[in-house]
This record gives C-alpha cells, sequence and structure tokens, in this order.
C-alpha cells in the first residue's frame, strides 16, 4: 500500500508517503502554495521513494476548513491523482485532526476545538473520540467569538487570542503538529477502508459555510 497525504490547510505544507509501513515526509515552510510547487513535490517525493505517479493507490488530505486557496489547491491534486489511479481519496475535517493530535497524547475523549477563522469569526466543533471512533456532537459551524461557549464537560483548545484571553484558565493553546504525518495516523485509527475514487470524497469543507 503507498499512500500518499497531504496538508495544505496552513500557509505552509507538508506531504508524508507511506510505503509499506515507512514515512518520508517534505515540508515546505516558505508561506507560498501552488499547485505547480506542490505537483513538483509530489514528484520528487515520490521518485526519492522509487515509486511512480500511478503507484499511489491512497490519497489522504486535510480538507479545511482552513487556508481557502490552500485547500482548493489539494483538493483538485487529489481529484486528479484519485480519478487518474482510480484510487481511494480520504477528506479529513482540519478541527477532527486537531481533536485527535490531542486525543493521542493525552487520552481525553471529549475535546472542543475553536479555531481562528476570519474577522471575528472561528470554526468550532466538539468531538468524542475513543481508540476506534473520532465523532462529532452536532455539526461543524463558523461562529462569532462572542457566540463561544466554552464546554465545562471537555477538554477546549484554540489559537484564537481573543479566547484564550477571556477563557486562560478553561482554555488551551493548541499544540502544533505535522499534519501530513498526522493524517497518516488518523486514517489508521477510524477511516473505513475503501476500494475506488469518489469524487465527493474530494470535496473541501469551505470557509465560512457549515460542515
Amino acid at each position: 500500500m503507498n499512500i500518499l497525504s497531504i496538508d495544505t490547510s496552513t500557509s505552509s505544507f507538508s506531504l508524508t508517503l507511506a510505503r509499506e509501513g515507512e514515512n518520508t515526509t517534505y515540508v515546505d515552510s516558505s508561506d507560498s502554495i501552488s499547485s505547480e510547487t506542490i505537483l513538483m513535490e509530489i514528484n520528487n517525493l515520490v521518485t526519492n521513494c522509487e515509486l511512480k505517479p500511478k503507484d499511489i493507490n491512497t490519497v489522504i488530505y486535510n480538507n479545511g476548513p482552513g487556508s481557502f486557496t490552500g485547500v482548493r489547491v489539494s483538493s483538485a491534486i487529489v481529484q486528479a491523482i484519485g480519478f487518474s489511479n482510480d484510487c481511494p481519496v480520504y477528506g479529513i475535517n482540519a478541527l477532527m485532526l486537531i481533536a485527535y493530535s490531542y486525543f493521542k497524547t493525552t487520552d481525553q475523549s471529549q475535546i472542543q476545538v475553536i479555531k481562528k477563522a476570519f474577522g471575528n469569526q472561528v470554526f468550532h466543533g466538539l468531538f468524542h473520540l475513543t481508540n476506534d471512533s473520532c465523532t462529532s456532537k452536532g455539526t461543524i459551524i463558523t461562529t462569532a467569538v462572542s457566540d463561544v461557549v466554552i464546554e465545562q464537560d471537555y477538554i477546549s483548545l484554540s489559537d484564537d487570542k481573543h479566547i484564550l484571553d477571556k477563557y486562560k484558565e478553561n482554555c488551551l493553546l493548541m499544540c502544533d503538529f505535522l499534519g501530513s504525518e498526522l493524517l497518516i495516523e488518523y486514517y489508521n485509527f477510524y477511516c473505513s477502508k475503501k476500494n475506488n475514487f469518489d469524487y465527493k470524497d474530494a470535496l473541501p469543507s469551505y470557509a465560512g459555510h457549515t460542515v
């Protein structure tokens, strides 16, 4: 199994190729995301692993919410690879990935994620995680900072300064993680395995929409 994961949800991007259980990762921190750059680095990564693009048989990507341009670019790329290779694509929500990154190091099962969006808006979701599942309580939404309520039964994580300042005793700063590598872990833990490409799996969660 040759698995390619792509995370372009922030200003930089990371790629990981998992081959026979061994990961090879490329990280670009130049704050310049373009389809040309990512495609070139995917080709370099695949070549360095002594594979060809047609040998990729699973694609995973962070489908947002996040950088509008970045998520659109990776969505287009995984659609092209999935369609060309007729291989399954897995789009994983950014807030679920954040919740999982905390769960795997702390075993905290109920996690509230409040991610900075645009202006005075944040992305908000409540998640319950076990070793077998990651589920959201209700929908993941975009809401005003002033409307956020810290849930007492949850561990709350945020990268929004207003939230962190207001709830400094009850809200933790999100930890950084390497998205493409975490996507591989999330896939191995939670994703039901599929056989073929389905266009719907490669659609992004666009900023400003309930997802």
